[in-house]
Protein backbone atom coordinates (compact mmCIF):
# COMPACT_ATOMS: atom_id res chain seq x y z
CA UNK A 1 0.00 0.00 0.00
CA UNK A 2 0.82 3.78 -0.68
CA UNK A 3 1.67 5.93 1.96
CA UNK A 4 -0.41 8.77 0.75
CA UNK A 5 0.94 11.70 3.45
CA UNK A 6 4.55 10.22 2.45
CA UNK A 7 4.11 10.86 -0.95
CA UNK A 8 2.14 14.35 -1.01
CA UNK A 9 5.04 15.38 1.54
CA UNK A 10 7.38 14.04 -1.53
CA UNK A 11 5.32 15.77 -4.17
CA UNK A 12 4.77 19.04 -2.22
CA UNK A 13 8.90 18.67 -1.50
CA UNK A 14 9.91 19.03 -5.11
CA UNK A 15 7.04 21.51 -5.93
CA UNK A 16 8.65 23.50 -3.48
CA UNK A 17 11.97 23.46 -5.34
CA UNK A 18 11.25 23.58 -8.13
CA UNK A 19 9.40 26.83 -7.74
CA UNK A 20 12.12 28.19 -5.17
CA UNK A 21 15.01 27.43 -7.77
CA UNK A 22 12.44 29.48 -10.75
CA UNK A 23 12.10 32.39 -8.92
CA UNK A 24 16.03 33.20 -8.20
CA UNK A 25 18.26 35.01 -10.61
CA UNK A 26 21.33 33.62 -10.19
CA UNK A 27 22.94 35.19 -13.93
CA UNK A 28 25.41 36.99 -12.18
CA UNK A 29 24.94 40.27 -9.83
CA UNK A 30 21.39 41.34 -10.67
CA UNK A 31 22.11 45.38 -11.24
CA UNK A 32 21.24 48.05 -9.29
CA UNK A 33 20.93 51.62 -10.01
CA UNK A 34 23.92 53.58 -8.34
CA UNK A 35 21.51 56.31 -8.57
CA UNK A 36 17.86 56.02 -8.12
CA UNK A 37 17.59 59.97 -8.59
CA UNK A 38 18.61 59.99 -12.21
CA UNK A 39 15.99 62.08 -14.15
CA UNK A 40 16.03 61.33 -18.35
CA UNK A 41 15.65 65.68 -18.97
CA UNK A 42 18.72 66.47 -16.51
CA UNK A 43 21.43 63.50 -16.71
CA UNK A 44 20.51 61.27 -19.61
CA UNK A 45 19.34 63.39 -22.40
CA UNK A 46 22.16 66.07 -22.82
CA UNK A 47 24.46 62.69 -22.64
CA UNK A 48 22.45 61.68 -25.91
CA UNK A 49 21.83 65.26 -27.32
CA UNK A 50 26.03 65.13 -27.11
CA UNK A 51 26.96 61.71 -28.24
CA UNK A 52 24.36 60.37 -29.99
CA UNK A 53 21.69 62.62 -31.53
CA UNK A 54 24.03 63.67 -34.20
CA UNK A 55 23.37 60.24 -35.96
CA UNK A 56 20.11 59.27 -34.34
CA UNK A 57 17.86 61.95 -35.33
CA UNK A 58 15.79 63.14 -38.60
CA UNK A 59 18.88 65.55 -38.99
CA UNK A 60 21.47 63.11 -39.03
CA UNK A 61 23.40 62.76 -42.26
CA UNK A 62 23.13 59.19 -43.41
CA UNK A 63 19.53 58.31 -41.43
CA UNK A 64 18.60 55.09 -44.22
CA UNK A 65 20.41 52.81 -42.51
CA UNK A 66 18.79 49.70 -41.90
CA UNK A 67 17.63 48.94 -38.60
CA UNK A 68 18.46 52.60 -37.75
CA UNK A 69 17.20 53.98 -34.31
CA UNK A 70 15.97 57.18 -34.20
CA UNK A 71 15.53 58.79 -31.19
CA UNK A 72 13.01 62.19 -32.54
CA UNK A 73 10.62 60.86 -29.68
CA UNK A 74 10.90 60.44 -26.18
CA UNK A 75 8.86 56.50 -26.79
CA UNK A 76 11.65 55.66 -29.26
CA UNK A 77 14.37 56.23 -27.19
CA UNK A 78 12.29 54.36 -23.99
CA UNK A 79 11.96 51.45 -26.40
CA UNK A 80 15.68 50.99 -27.09
CA UNK A 81 16.22 51.85 -23.43
CA UNK A 82 13.87 49.23 -21.65
CA UNK A 83 13.89 46.06 -24.82
CA UNK A 84 16.52 43.34 -23.71
CA UNK A 85 19.37 42.72 -25.38
CA UNK A 86 19.68 39.46 -27.70
CA UNK A 87 23.60 39.58 -27.51
CA UNK A 88 23.30 39.76 -23.85
CA UNK A 89 19.88 39.77 -21.96
CA UNK A 90 21.04 40.72 -18.71
CA UNK A 91 21.42 44.13 -20.71
CA UNK A 92 19.00 45.99 -22.85
CA UNK A 93 19.68 46.73 -26.47
CA UNK A 94 20.90 50.34 -25.74
CA UNK A 95 23.27 49.66 -23.10
CA UNK A 96 24.72 46.36 -24.66
CA UNK A 97 25.53 48.90 -27.17
CA UNK A 98 27.19 51.31 -25.44
CA UNK A 99 28.84 48.90 -23.59
CA UNK A 100 30.54 47.38 -27.06
CA UNK A 101 28.49 44.12 -26.06
CA UNK A 102 25.84 44.05 -29.57
CA UNK A 103 27.23 44.92 -32.34
CA UNK A 104 27.37 47.81 -33.14
CA UNK A 105 28.56 49.08 -30.79
CA UNK A 106 27.65 52.92 -30.17
CA UNK A 107 28.89 55.55 -30.52
CA UNK A 108 29.59 53.81 -33.78
CA UNK A 109 33.61 54.45 -34.92
CA UNK A 110 33.86 57.12 -32.30
CA UNK A 111 35.33 56.82 -28.62
CA UNK A 112 32.96 54.79 -26.22
CA UNK A 113 31.28 56.91 -23.98
CA UNK A 114 33.13 56.80 -20.42
CA UNK A 115 31.82 54.24 -17.67
CA UNK A 116 30.48 57.20 -15.71
CA UNK A 117 28.60 58.53 -18.55
CA UNK A 118 27.39 55.08 -19.37
CA UNK A 119 26.39 54.34 -15.18
CA UNK A 120 23.87 57.57 -15.76
CA UNK A 121 22.43 56.02 -18.38
CA UNK A 122 21.57 52.56 -16.90
CA UNK A 123 20.89 53.84 -13.94
CA UNK A 124 18.15 55.65 -15.76
CA UNK A 125 17.24 52.19 -17.51
CA UNK A 126 17.27 50.34 -14.02
CA UNK A 127 14.47 53.15 -13.12
CA UNK A 128 12.12 51.87 -15.78
CA UNK A 129 13.45 54.60 -18.04
CA UNK A 130 10.78 56.95 -17.29
CA UNK A 131 10.08 60.87 -19.29
CA UNK A 132 11.23 62.70 -15.57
Amino acid sequence: MYNFKKMNFCLLSIALYILLNACTYNKGETPVPVNRDVRYSVDVKPILVTHCFKCHSDTATNPDRPGYAFFNHFDEIQGEALKVSTANPNYTVLIARLKHIESPGMPFQETPLSDSLIQVIQDWVLIGAPNN
